[in-house]
């Protein structure tokens, strides 16, 4: 029976019939499609597919009206809620484990073979290969699919007789050097890599794989750009195929005619060569040997009249444009000095080692790589590289360039001036439009204190550091020009406010030469004028648990918050105000304060964020900052409102040192319930009050030597074990019984007092304190503490009850250490 065949969509009521298959836009081609993961495939959409036969289709009952939506039968809803339920699914593929080396057992797996011989097709697309070491043993093998790894060379694929075709496509393959005997290999994909040097790639190519046919070499940095297709076809005459464009005659035929390379003949010497002694007196961006050449003619009319030893008289050769591969033949120019090789093919900087007098080398516009091949010329003062395929600068090449004054490397793909400090000489740098991107490149000019200009326009250093200019300018104090401007007075002023005393991991990197910061446990900058801490990201001091900064000019914690896992922190004689900067009023300040007024002290986060945010901050609103912090040390910071500070949001100290300050009031260390040691030493104290310890029922130590103290009221204190108070202005021996409710006290010092003097204090004391055990740094025996209550009982009977009287006897002598 003869069928039509309706297609149907599953929306009710439409129907096509077959007469329009015709102006669809789906072909019934097969094709055939690679799958690599099936659980990646889902329906898109459904059809369902009806078979009417003639008869019906002819019959003379009209065709059925279209159902409404309202008669739908349930039948139907739920097929289309099934259907909805179909379209929606998500894909969900299986794990598939990847392979990260290789060994005979994973490519006979990956082969489904017994021998490695046998193998001639082997697929390792989608894993995470970056070496392919057994491959060289499957001499056999002529498909290789190695598409989606991790390779960036294919030095293992060599050395294969039979294999013909080659997918490495999706890798970061950065130069085929290694790639050796592949005499039948056919074709090549080598789509989306990282290959950028196209002369020196299809060398490679042109002499290890002859019978080359088909190349796929899109998607790659070239630095040719759009003449890539003229130099891969000058180069591999035999393709028929380029990036799947068929390769005509003509094509070929003006690729070999742009890659016609020359050679550095008599000629050609004689032509573009001058004997000028002294360089032209005249203001030019040319070289030398541009200018000579521009300017005179040459001296040489015939071949025939050269006289033996011309070579000797050259002394300036200007070779641009010439297409010179190589430079060579230039044995006899011993008194060169001026060189132009601009816009050839060169590759390398070589053939020079004859010309020891070269002073000024021009070689822009080429496809150079590496500085080698100068190291030769130590009598070179300027050296033009620009445009041409750098990566970075050569510190063993430049050390030997002592010379050197000027250094032009614009337009390349530097991305460190690392090895440029070799270089000492430099006067001028131009290292505009490359890769440079972080702030710590500029530290490897510091060494440069000739460096008057500067050139770093068009790099991502110069958009991405914030007051960029201020930056280098601060850093780089003998810069006269910076990116084409000069530098101002002001400009330099400004940079010195902007970022001087700025400690930063880049500043960390110079002083200490180390830049593994993780395994930094210590650091000791006393004395370096830090006035800002800003070491980001805090991350990399993970296990800095010791910092010492003495003797800086730090007004607050500022970036040091941020430190995670700080243990010990020393500011001593530096400028503390309070931990976080705050806002402050212009009024009632004093002359220290309006000193330090002008110090701007955001520290981290400074050039990341220009909120200030983080300099205005409430006192009352502060949370716990550096929860490690235990051990801290402020003395002589010159505080005199110790609420100021902020200290209740240290809530981890144990130990806190404020010795050599103007401190009256011991308020604002509320928050410090776990403080177990408080050093006040050499302070304005007179008086002590009830709330000030109220909060400290840990600490076991407190010094309160040299200040001004009368009473000991409100000294309750019961965990005390250690109380220091020499040096101050205790005259009655009943502040002495106050001591009583200290009943853990242990050591007691109150030498300098008036109440001490010759030593009457200590029978009355070591009465009142049972469980004393060194007073005054003197060990308490067993016999003086006998004789202090024999005295107590002979004098009076009431002296437990009331003052101790005086005993006139002398006081035991000290006890001897050993």
């Amino acid at each position: 029976m003869d069928h039509s065949v309706i297609r149907k969509m599953r929306s009710p009521g439409e129907v096509y019939s077959s007469e329009l298959q015709g102006c669809c836009d789906c072909s019934q081609r097969k094709t055939l499609w690679y799958v690599f993961d099936r659980e990646l495939v889902l329906p898109e959409y459904l059809i369902d597919f009806e078979y009417v036969t003639q008869e019906r289709s002819q019959s003379s009952c009209p065709p059925k009206a279209p159902a409404a939506p309202d008669d739908v039968t349930p039948g139907c809803n739920d097929e289309q809620a099934l259907d909805e339920q179909v379209l929606s699914l998500q894909p969900v593929p299986k794990p598939r484990p990847k392979l990260l080396s290789l060994d005979e057992s994973s490519v006979l797996t990956a082969a489904r073979a017994n021998v490695l011989s046998q193998i001639t097709v082997l697929n390792l697309h989608g894993n995470s290969l970056s070496r392919l070491k057994e491959i060289s043993r499957l001499t056999a093998l002529r498909q290789l699919i190695i598409s989606f790894n991790a390779l960036t060379h294919l030095d293992d694929v060599s050395h294969l007789p039979n294999l013909e075709c080659v997918d490495a496509s999706f890798n970061q393959i950065v130069t085929l050097e290694g790639v050796r005997g592949l005499p039948r290999l056919r074709e090549l994909d080598l789509r989306w890599n990282q290959l950028s040097r196209v002369r020196e790639e299809t060398s490679v190519l042109r002499k290890h794989t002859p019978s080359l046919l088909r190349l796929h070499a899109r998607h790659n940095p070239w630095s040719q750009g759009e003449s890539v297709r003229m130099v891969v076809l000058g180069q591999l005459k035999n393709l028929t195929h380029l990036d799947g464009v068929l390769v005509t005659e003509e094509e070929v035929a003006a690729a070999t005619h742009v890659n016609s390379t020359s050679k550095i003949n008599l000629m050609l010497l004689l032509s573009h060569s001058r004997t000028d002694a002294d360089r032209p007196r005249c203001l030019s961006l040319l070289t030398v040997a541009q200018l000579l050449t521009h300017l005179k003619p040459s001296p040489w009319k015939h071949t025939t009249d050269l006289e033996p030893g011309w070579g000797a008289k050259v002394t300036a050769l200007n070779l641009d444009g010439q297409r010179l591969s190589h430079i060579s033949n230039l044995e006899q120019l011993v008194n060169l000095r001026w060189a132009s090789f601009n816009n050839n093919q060169l590759t390398h900087i070589e053939g020079l080692q004859h010309c020891p007098l070269l002073e000024e080398l021009s070689l822009n516009h080429n496809y150079i790589c590496t500085l080698e091949g100068a190291c030769k010329l130590q009598r070179l003062t300027r050296l033009s590289i620009n445009s041409n395929q750098l990566r970075c600068l050569d510190a063993s090449v430049l050390d030997r360039l002592t010379n050197l004054h000027f250094l032009s490397a614009e337009d390349n793909c530097i991305s460190s001036l690392q090895g440029v400090q070799r270089s000492r000489s430099l006067f001028e740098l131009y290292v505009s439009n490359n890769n440079i991107s972080t702030s710590r490149d500029i530290y490897h000019l510091k060494t440069l204190s000739n460096l008057i200009i500067l050139d770093l326009y068009g790099n991502p250093l110069t958009r991405t550091l914030e007051n960029y200019r201020a930056y280098l300018i601060f850093h780089l104090p003998s810069l006269k020009a910076l990116d084409g401007t000069a530098v101002e007075m002001s400009e330099c002023e400004n940079a010195k406010d902007v970022f001087g005393g700025r400690l930063t991991a880049d500043m960390l990197a110079e002083k200490l030469g180390q830049c593994d910061y993780r395994e930094m446990e210590e650091l000791e900058l006393p004395g370096c004028s830090v006035r800002t801490v800003d070491l980001a990201p805090a991350e990399l001091f993970v296990n800095l648990h010791s910092l010492n900064l003495e003797r800086n000019n730090l007004t607050s914690f500022s970036g040091l918050v941020y430190l995670p896992n700080v243990k010990v922190l020393c500011l001593n004689y530096n400028h503390i105000e309070s931990i976080l900067p705050r806002q402050k009023t212009h009024t009632h300040l004093s002359s220290r304060q309006q000193l330090y007024q002008k110090v701007h002290s955001s520290g981290y986060g400074q050039q990341i964020s220009k909120s200030s945010s983080k300099e205005c901050v409430c006192v009352e609103s502060l949370e716990p900052l550096m929860c490690s912090l235990e051990v801290l040390h402020l003395g002589y910071n010159g505080i005199s409102n110790l609420s100021d500070v902020q200290l209740s949001c240290l809530s981890g100290l144990r130990a806190l040192f404020l010795q050599g300050n103007e401190i009256v009031q011991v308020e604002g260390l509320d928050g410090l319930s776990l403080l177990r040691e408080l050093v006040l030493d050499q302070n304005r104290v007179k008086t002590l009050s009830e709330k000030w310890f109220s909060s400290h029922t840990r600490l076991i130590e407190l010094s309160l030597n040299d200040n001004r103290l009368r009473s000991l009221t409100h000294l309750q204190l019961t965990h005390l074990q250690r109380l220091h108070l020499s040096n101050n202005k205790l005259q009655d021996i009943t502040e002495l019984d106050k001591l009583e409710v200290l009943t853990s006290l242990v050591e007691l010092s109150v030498v300098g007092n008036p109440v001490a003097r010759r030593s009457l204090h200590r029978p009355s004391v070591v009465l009142r304190l049972p469980q004393l055990q060194v007073l005054d740094g003197i060990t308490v025996t067993l016999e003086e503490r006998t004789r202090a209550e024999l005295l107590c009982t002979e004098d009076t009977p009431s002296c437990v009850d009331g003052a101790f009287p005086v005993v006139l006897c002398r006081a035991p002598p000290a006890r001897n250490s050993e």
